[in-house]
């Protein structure tokens, strides 16, 4: 298991024989997650069309059709290419070190910035979790060790031995690396850098439906899915998923699926914050202390991250980050933008976009010149 402090994990053992069959049934059963994230890809990628092209139009750049599946953007004798959220700054290696998340969590303690008490371990290495469990007397959540992103495989809220091998089991099913972490309280905060420049700020809620007192919980997560696909204007661009997550998240609560919530109750549905909507985000970037955002940026840039989303996990995040809960949580390369767009006041919005294509051709980076 991890050493006494909970920080530095044994290295990981080979998954157990057989084990690669038990990874292609979890893939199977999340048949239907695939389903409903492709019935909202068209919304996701009409979202982002639309945000490139008002994004070129005021730094005085047009949008090019390309065979290629990416968005071209043309200013003067430059283009660059884009995919969604992601730019022509980070490469395939950097998605590799920002994706394993023991490595980061190590090379921001070695930095002298807070992080979360973790246990890497393996499905032949239970043991070693659910001892880090019984010694650390709180919350943990589990997830792969690296190569996700949007929450999945990611169970919160585990207080078991008997949830913890749930939760690792639908974990296990995105790859044998998995890692056991404190659960802090706090809120979730996403700051965005660009080439170590700050850009915005935003705090991330935790999913929720509103009852209606006669529809479940189930009909009400089913509802919102279809509100997310059909809305004429996008306030999500990914589904709820009943997931692992999901079911632990309410079953902390007392709740099932055929629970229906009286008219106006709200209730949190998964723990993880990545499939929220518009609503539960709320820019912040005006109430992150000066420190925080110098040492982050100090972070992204030592790391090399030029285009990056650090997670937080904080409840203050007024004053500096030695006087603070705070903890750093993840850094993303290529992070969604649709994070800083949709928020609940519209008004308050970041020209995230425009000040990312800017920065492309101004400083002649992750662009061609014929």
């Amino acid at each position: 298991m991890s050493d006494a402090a909970g920080m530095v994990p044994r290295g990981v053992r080979l998954p157990r024989p057989g084990l690669p069959r038990l990874y292609r049934a979890r893939r199977l059963l999340d048949l239907s997650a695939a389903v409903q994230r492709r019935r909202i890809a068209p919304v996701r990628q009409r979202f982002y069309d639309r945000l490139w092209a008002e994004a070129a139009r005021e730094i005085g750049a047009t949008v090019e059709p390309t065979p290629l599946r990416l968005t071209c953007i043309r200013r003067g004798p430059m283009v660059t290419y884009l995919r969604e959220s992601e730019v022509m700054l980070d490469n395939a290696l950097m998605f590799d070190v920002v994706g394993d998340k023991a490595f980061c969590y190590r090379l921001f303690a070695d930095r002298g910035l807070p992080v979360p008490a973790y246990c890497a371990f393996s499905p032949g290495r239970l043991a070693d979790a659910e001892t880090f469990l019984e010694l650390l007397g709180a919350p943990v959540a589990v997830k792969p060790m690296a190569g996700t992103g949007g929450g999945r495989g990611v169970t919160t809220g585990i207080r078991t031995a008997a949830a913890l091998r749930r939760a690792a089991r639908y974990a296990s099913g995105y790859g044998p690396r998995l890692l056991a972490e404190e659960e802090l309280g706090g809120e979730s905060i996403r700051l965005l850098y660009l080439d170590g420049v700050f850009l915005d700020a935003v705090r991330r809620e935790r999913p929720r439906v509103t009852g209606d007192g006669r529809s479940t919980l189930r009909a009400l997560i089913r509802q919102e899915n279809v509100r997310r696909r059909d809305a004429a204007e996008p306030v999500a661009l990914s589904p709820l998923r009943l997931d692992e997550d999901m079911r632990n998240t309410l079953a902390r609560q007392g709740l099932g699926l055929r629970h229906v919530p009286a008219a106006g109750t709200e209730v949190t549905v998964k723990g993880a914050v990545n499939e929220n909507a518009a609503a539960q985000n709320h820019s912040i970037r005006d109430a992150i202390h000066p420190d925080i955002v110098d040492r982050i940026g100090r972070l992204v840039r030592d790391m090399g991250v030029r285009f990056a989303g650090v997670d937080l996990l904080a409840g203050d995040v007024s004053r500096p980050l030695a006087e603070t809960d705070a903890v750093v949580h993840e850094v993303n390369a290529n992070p969604g933008l649709h994070h800083h767009v949709l928020i609940s006041d519209p008004a308050a919005r970041a020209p995230v976009a425009q000040r990312v294509l800017a920065h492309l051709f101004e400083t002649g980076s992750g662009v061609v010149d014929p």
